[in-house]
């Protein structure tokens, strides 16, 4: 018997839609990425190595828990680097010459 598919998070669905509007609106779109998926993979590798290391809770949950996790601390990474390229931006162009 085959164990039907859960539905997907509106969370995660958000989550995933925040990070790809992140990625297209910044300049520096490359780099944005890569900043977001090493948020993702180090959140997602604290969550899960230790709680597969220490076999505890739910296997499932945890992992599901994990990656809304993630994809929040990528989603805070990429708005966090777009607000430092707009800060460093306006202080380049206010700079008498």
């Amino acid at each position: 018997m085959q164990s039907a598919q859960p539905a997907a998070s509106p969370l995660g669905l958000l989550l995933i839609v925040a990070a790809i509007y992140l990625v297209f609106k910044s300049p520096k779109r490359l780099q944005t990425l890569g900043r977001m998926v090493v948020g993702f993979v180090t959140t997602v590798l604290v969550f899960i190595i230790p709680g597969a290391g220490l076999r505890m809770g739910d296997p499932q949950a945890q992992g599901r828990i994990g990656g809304l996790v993630a994809l929040l601390v990528a989603v805070i990474v990429g708005w966090w680097h777009m607000r430092s390229l707009r800060r460093t931006s306006k202080d380049t162009s206010e700079t008498p010459g």
